[in-house]
């Protein structure tokens, strides 16, 4: 057999790296368009890493920096030493054309991909116990996600984009309900934040016995009713928990009973006619723990595709993982985590859907007179403020002992939904009603258990 090498440029690989050593500014051209993994040499990849770290400490990039941050992290052997470094800026003429330089680097690494990808669709096609529409879904979807990932085709007439604000302005003054994005379900919560917009990521925070998972489980069941696909990756329950809850959410059966105990004749009866409803959602779960913010984007990008889905649920943000091994060395958990916001940020852009992203919040909240949380307690990184279109806070008064208001009203069974950021509107509080028992808010108005 002959061995091939596989398609790379080294002299292009140098001609980029260069670009970026010798003016900063060529740094922010080259981070949303290539990553490390698209260069085919190892040393180059290595440095092009050290720069995205100095680029994300916001930091001076240029050789002097890049050596000595090579130098610092324990890499500077695997970039090739200091003065393989040292030349890679004598080729650079000029950055004018980096961008293509970079568009050709892409190609190569797709073409290398695809050459991967078709390698290990050989070799599963010869296994006579695979299945064939598996071996289709699994290799299509590396594909397209290959394909995706690599080309970026933004460029817009204004006419195309004066035409999509049209429709959105149409579209608010014909709404009569206020709701110009997807509806949670609560009326209260609507009328502050008019539903979840496309390409807006939300931070829906809160400290523990809050109900983060309540509240993204209940608008994902409310959406899902009127037939919007939604997603759930959940790193912290089982799918098999997820499920119980809905299910126990729309039958008004008690999530305690249903999850431990036998259940009556007429709780039975209620379990199959609603476990059958569950059935028929356009709901999709996945509960792979310790979910990277890459593998993320990748599965979010085939579920849209595939099932059209329109608004992903992560609960809950500080259990994922940037992906990117050079976090490992050196870099604190602040750093990570704005790593993941931006990443998910870019998925919400890119999709052209709704993330709302669950966060813990720092315990700082516990040591104050008041409860109520403030932006600064966002948990380990003030980048998920800067990050996010809308940041929420769930606070239950009545977990405090807090039962009733300055105006004497009965704070038992309330929530709040406190808008603390929202980019393109108000902030505010929108009242709700949570059910323990079932572990669902509803509007304030509210009472009685379901099923709604």
């Amino acid at each position: 057999m002959i061995n091939r090498v596989p398609p790379h440029d080294t002299e292009l690989e140098e001609l980029v790296l260069g670009a970026i050593l010798l003016e900063n500014a060529a740094a922010g051209i080259v981070m949303p368009l290539i990553t490390p993994e698209r260069f085919y040499d190892g040393r180059m990849a290595s440095i092009y890493e050290r720069i995205v770290e100095l680029y994300i400490e916001n930091k001076p990039i240029d050789l002097l920096t890049v050596t000595q941050q090579a130098r610092k992290r324990g890499f500077l052997d695997q970039c090739g030493g200091a003065a393989f470094i040292a030349k890679l800026t004598n080729r650079v003429a000029s950055t004018a054309n980096l961008e293509h330089w970079c568009s050709i680097l892409n190609e190569h690494y797709m073409k290398r991909e695809f050459a991967r990808i078709s390698a290990q669709v050989n070799e599963f096609s010869y296994d006579s116990t695979a299945d064939v529409f598996e071996i289709h879904d699994r290799f299509m979807s590396q594909m397209t996600s290959t394909f995706n990932t690599s080309v970026k085709t933004n460029i817009s007439h204004i006419a195309e984009l004066t035409a999509k604000v049209t429709e959105v302005v149409v579209a608010r003054e014909t709404c009569e309900s206020g709701v110009t994005g997807l509806s949670s379900g609560i009326s209260s919560v609507d009328l502050l934040i008019g539903g979840h917009q496309k390409s807006d990521l939300l931070y829906m925070a809160g400290r523990p016995s809050m109900g983060k998972t309540a509240m993204a489980l209940t608008e994902m069941l409310n959406m899902a009713l009127k037939n919007t696909p939604v997603a759930l990756f959940s790193l912290e329950m089982s799918s098999t928990q997820i499920v119980l809850r809905l299910i126990s959410m729309i039958s008004g059966i008690d999530g305690g009973r249903l999850m431990k105990y036998r259940l009556t004749k007429e709780e039975m009866q209620s379990f199959y006619h609603y476990r059958d409803i569950i059935n028929a959602l356009p709901i999709y779960i996945d509960d792979t723990a310790g979910l990277s913010v890459f593998d993320l984007r990748a599965r979010v990008k085939h579920m849209v595709e595939k099932h059209k889905v329109e608004a992903v649920f992560i609960d809950y943000v500080q259990l994922m993982s940037s992906g990117v091994q050079l976090r490992r060395q050196g870099q604190n958990r602040e750093q990570e985590l704005s790593v993941i916001s931006r990443n998910l940020k870019l998925i919400a852009k890119e999709c052209d859907i709704s993330v709302i992203a669950l966060s813990q919040l720092s315990r700082a909240v516990e040591s104050r007179a008041e409860k109520r949380p403030m932006l600064s307690d966002l948990r380990e990184s003030g980048s998920l403020e800067q990050d996010a279109d809308v940041v929420v806070f769930l606070f239950r008064p009545e977990y405090y002992g807090i039962t009733r208001d300055e105006a004497g009203n009965d704070l038992t069974g309330i929530g709040e939904y406190i808008v603390a950021k929202q980019r393109n509107g108000s902030t505010g509080i929108a009242p709700m009603r949570f059910h323990p028992n079932i572990m669902r808010y509803t509007d304030p108005s509210k009472t009685s258990q379901v099923p709604f």
